[in-house]
C-alpha cells in the first residue's frame, strides 16, 4: 500500500497526469488539464486560443511577421495598449525579460477596467522572435483570479516550443 501511495505522491508532484498537450500551427505547449484549445477565426494573427471557462482565464497566441526589432515591436505594443485602454483605467503593473524557448522574450502585465460595470481584465503579455516571426503570448484573466491562474500561465509559457 505505501508503494503505491509513494507512486501516486511522485506523479501528482511531477505533474504528469495534470497537463494536455498542443501540437499545431508550428508550436508545441503544454497546458492545464481541464482547458480546452481551440481555433480562432476572428483574431487577425491569432494561431491558437487555451481557456478555462470556469476560471475566465484564457491564453491566446499569435504569429506575426517580424518587420522590426524585438525590443521596438514590444515598445510599440506597450505604448499601444496604455493608448487604446486609457480610458478603461489601463494601469501596469510590471515588465521584465524573460527566456522563453532559449530565446529573449519580454513580458508586460498590466489590468483595465475602472468598476464593476466595465469589463475588468488582468493581462500577462510576452513577446518573443523565433527567426522572421513575433510570437506574442496574452493570458488573459480578472484581477481576482490572476495570482491563482498565474501558475497555469507559466505551464504555457514555459513550455511554448517553436517547431
Amino acid at each position: 500500500m505505501k508503494k503505491y501511495l509513494i507512486l501516486l505522491l511522485v506523479i501528482l508532484a511531477t505533474g504528469c497526469i495534470f497537463k494536455g498537450h498542443y501540437e499545431g500551427s508550428g508550436i508545441s505547449f503544454d497546458y492545464p488539464m481541464g482547458w480546452v484549445t481551440g481555433t480562432v477565426m476572428d483574431l487577425p494573427g491569432a494561431i491558437v486560443v487555451v481557456e478555462d471557462i470556469s476560471r475566465e482565464s484564457t491564453v491566446f497566441i499569435f504569429k506575426e511577421k517580424a518587420n522590426t526589432t524585438l525590443e521596438e515591436r514590444y515598445l510599440e505594443y506597450t505604448q499601444k495598449m496604455s493608448r487604446e485602454l486609457s480610458e478603461y483605467c489601463y494601469k501596469q503593473i510590471s515588465n521584465r525579460t524573460l527566456t522563453v524557448d532559449g530565446s529573449k522574450a519580454y513580458e508586460i502585465v498590466y489590468t483595465f477596467g475602472c468598476d464593476q460595470t466595465q469589463t475588468r481584465e488582468q493581462t500577462r503579455t510576452v513577446i518573443l522572435q523565433k527567426g522572421d516571426y513575433f510570437y506574442i503570448i496574452e493570458c488573459k484573466t480578472t484581477p481576482e483570479n490572476f495570482k491563482s491562474e498565474n501558475p497555469n500561465f507559466d505551464i504555457i509559457i514555459n513550455s511554448l516550443d517553436i517547431l
